[in-house]
């Protein structure tokens, strides 16, 4: 007889007149409440059918299961990846540790002049952007130098060159269509990638302007076929960029409304360190700072640079998981990976896979703090943002990490409150499911297309009784359906956790 058919019962006998049993039914039933039965997961079990699934809910307070499914089978998890990511920087670099970029030289400023060469040393700041460079820019005006004798170099030593390694980054070296796959350095600058705005004509048929960012950007050539079309026309806009001979084309075609705009755009870059040097050339040139020698990167020990010349700090890293993870941004995630290990004293130059062996120490952690009569050892990582497929996890390692992280009293508030809560996230999968699915959870997706689809989901939700559950959700598509839909997939664990914020 299940838990509820016995309730019905008790309470058929109470009302008959067992007064006997109102008292003892009235503190029987109170405590009922904690031991609710196991969650049906009815859409993902019959997905499960045809494609991987790994599925765990549970309930934080008493490590109660309240929904499993295959929860210890490891499969990849995409950008759910970068929960751990997060979690790492966090533990290692603390959430209000800022990221230093300076100006640095062994030479002598006398009077306007810097007798030397100016170097620009890369903090490994995961969201250094054309806005902190000017800062530094104007810093180093600030100390009165307008002029530099020797080359502008930009130094990356705090990780050293880090080779590409999946066939995203490495194919972005000649052609990118995307911003995702940005290449990676300590002293890498708008997250990797170049920004162009399209601005269309006044009238149809005029020509539409095209802006990089900063102005004067050396080394882009543009191809623009992009034309402007009446008001009521379509706004569509292709790009990718190529890369030959020393020089990269950003190439642009399809039409902009008359009145439309600006269009922005991004697209990964060729080399991070190389594209510093080229903002940073054309920054102090906009600035009047002049520097008479050549434009170059090295990578060396970020301790033999000289004195410091100019500083800017970035945001906290609290304040930086939030758009990390609203907009799965794996520049970001791979970033604080590589930051982590250089922080722990791994050697140099480091690796991704090599770094992301911090990201293992953490889930063995995790998994020992959770289940420890399990002893399963921790996931497999090449990376922190997911965009590898050497990563390997399951629903048992997700909640884990996020059982872990829930009994971190000191970082838990800015690891909760960097996840996207689904009615205000920028993802449009999250944003698809009734009231409860909308403001009782904080979600991190996962998703990729190839070489089969794979589909995630792990956060937090809110019970009715105003307890915490964490959950964790991996979907992958096998060789004999490779493929699966949007249907098959967000739709059936959304429906599941609806079911469950329903019930509980």
């Amino acid at each position: 007889m299940t838990a509820v058919v016995l309730a019905k019962s008790l309470w058929r006998q109470t009302t008959r007149g067992s007064a006997r049993l109102g008292p003892l039914f009235v503190l029987w039933l109170a405590s009922f409440g904690a031991v609710a039965a196991p969650a049906d997961l009815s859409n993902l079990r019959n997905l499960a059918s045809h494609a991987q699934v790994s599925a765990m809910v549970v309930r934080l307070s008493d490590r109660a299961t309240i929904a499993s499914l295959n929860p210890d089978q490891r499969l990849t998890p995409a950008s759910v990846s970068k929960l751990f990511s997060a979690s790492a920087a966090l533990q290692q670099l603390g959430p209000d540790h800022r990221f230093t970029s300076r100006f640095a030289s062994h030479g002598l400023v006398r009077g306007n002049t810097l007798d030397g060469d100016l170097v620009f040393v890369g903090g490994g700041d995961p969201s250094l952007d054309n806005k902190h460079l000017r800062e530094l820019v104007a810093r180093l005006q600030a100390r009165g130098v307008h002029s530099v004798t020797g080359d502008l170099i930009v130094d990356d030593g705090l990780w050293g060159t880090v080779p590409c390694l999946t066939q995203d980054r490495c194919n972005a070296k000649t052609r990118a269509s995307h911003a995702y796959s940005a290449p990676l350095s300590s002293a890498g600058v708008n997250f990797g990638t170049v920004t162009a705005s399209l601005y269309p004509g006044a009238h149809s048929g005029a020509t539409v302007q095209v802006a990089l960012h900063p102005a004067d950007l050396p080394g882009y050539d543009i191809d623009n076929q992009v034309r402007t079309v009446s008001r009521d026309g379509k706004a569509g806009v292709m790009a990718w960029r190529t890369y030959a001979n020393g020089r990269s084309t950003l190439h642009l075609r399809g039409t902009l409304p008359v009145g439309y705009g600006p269009y922005d755009l991004q697209r990964a870059v060729t080399g991070a360190a190389d594209e510093t040097a080229r903002v940073l050339s054309a920054l102090l040139a906009n600035a009047g700072v002049h520097v008479q020698g050549r434009v170059r990167t090295r990578s060396s020990d970020v301790d033999s640079e000289g004195a410091t010349l100019a500083t800017v700090e970035s945001s906290s890293l609290a304040e930086q998981l939030i758009p990390m993870l609203a907009y799965s941004n794996n520049y970001m995630a791979d970033a604080l990976t590589l930051d982590v290990a250089a922080d722990s004293g791994y050697n140099l130059p480091l690796t991704l896979p090599r770094a992301a062996q911090s990201l293992e120490a953490l889930s063995e952690r995790a998994n020992q703090f959770a289940y420890p009569q399990l002893k399963r050892g921790g996931a497999d990582f090449t990376s922190g943002s997911g965009l590898s497929l050497g990563n390997n996890l399951s629903a048992r390692d997700l909640v884990s990490l996020l059982d872990y992280m829930f009994h971190q009293n000191a970082l838990f508030p800015s690891f909760y409150g960097a996840i996207p809560v689904p009615l205000s996230a920028p993802s449009r999968t999250l944003k698809q499911g009734d009231f409860d699915f909308q403001t009782r959870i904080v979600a991190k997706t996962g998703t990729l297309s190839e070489p089969v689809t794979v589909r995630a989901l792990a956060g937090y939700m809110r019970l009715s009784d105003g307890s915490f559950a964490a959950f964790g959700i991996v979907i992958n598509g096998t060789r004999q359906d490779p493929a699966l839909s949007y249907q098959q997939t967000v739709t059936a664990y959304q429906h599941d956790l609806e079911n469950i914020l329903a019930n509980y």
